[in-house]
């Protein structure tokens, strides 16, 4: 029988918020956030500060926008995907030279 596991709605919440100020251009407010994500803005506020705190997200002033921590993720991710992609490359390179 599979497990069945429950969703931890902070995470969920936190994911919105992550998602929403990916798709800004400028720093938004928490006000903004609260809005767009349907939550109360204490609650968003608690959830930014987490954030910053992690380096997912910055402070600019009163308003926030995503951090360096969220592209440090991305980049050791890709950085991991290459090294598979490099090992693969050799690999087939040495079976079609017949190594």
């Amino acid at each position: 029988m599979a497990q069945s596991y429950k969703i931890i709605d902070s995470v969920r919440k936190a994911t919105e918020i992550l998602e929403y100020l990916a798709h800004q251009k400028e720093p938004v407010s928490g006000s903004d956030v609260a809005r767009a994500v349907n939550l109360p803005k204490g609650t968003v506020m608690c959830h930014l500060v987490t954030l910053e705190e992690t380096k997912l997200i910055r402070r600019v002033g009163d308003s926030f926008e995503l951090g360096m921590g969220a592209a440090i993720l991305w980049a050791r991710k890709k950085a991991l995907l290459e090294g598979v992609r490099d090992r693969a490359e050799r690999d087939l390179v040495a079976l079609v030279e017949g190594r």
